[in-house]
């Protein structure tokens, strides 16, 4: 799949898809903001999103979606899940020696400046800290301390944030940076 992609139609409107998701439609003088705003639709259902913070597409918030708490200025990722419940007490139900609620219910909290990379699932009573960057398709069973990189199933500790700055630093000037600053340069000369 292409990152970035244009489609022209016969009757003058166009439109800019980035990573499959169409993001901008416009005609030849005017350009207008798709109506996915999906970070609205989660704060409409209870989620506590903070400023700044953006939100993408098939996210699942579980049955509990007023338990979860995103800080400031996080970007959320394709797909991600997150967990507030814990129904694996039904099963176990057999050998507790009192009759008691069958699912446990946990909060999730991200602090602010963090990335939750796609695919990715957040089990209940998890604190991810602030300036925190989440690999894709992880799977986050514990708090993860601020300012640090976690990844894998389950996700652990793989390195500083400030560190994978400097690595990201060096990158900015390769091939696809150089790419994704023009695909940017054009969108913004469409408008």
């Amino acid at each position: 799949m292409r990152i970035y992609q244009k489609k022209k139609y016969s009757n003058g409107k166009r439109e800019i898809y980035i990573c499959g998701i169409r993001v901008y439609s416009y005609t030849k003088n005017k350009m207008e903001l798709t109506n996915f705003d999906f970070t609205e639709q989660a704060r409409n259902i209870g989620v506590k999103i903070g400023e700044g913070s953006y939100v993408c597409s098939n996210i699942i918030w579980g049955s509990e979606p007023y338990l979860i708490e995103i800080g400031k200025n996080c970007l959320l990722s394709l797909n991600i899940t997150f967990l507030t419940h814990d129904c694996s007490t039904h099963t176990c139900e057999q050998y507790f020696t009192k009759s008691c609620f069958k699912a446990t219910l946990g909060r999730i909290k991200i602090g602010d400046n963090c990335f939750i990379g796609c695919q990715s699932i957040i089990m209940p009573n998890v604190v991810i800290g602030n300036n925190c960057v989440i690999g894709a398709g992880s799977v986050v069973t514990k708090n993860v301390p601020d300012g640090e990189v976690w990844a894998g199933n389950p996700a652990h500790f793989i390195k500083k944030t400030k560190d994978l700055a400097k690595k990201q630093e060096v990158l900015l000037h390769s091939k696809l940076q150089i790419e994704l600053q023009n695909i940017y340069k054009d969108v913004e000369s469409t408008r």
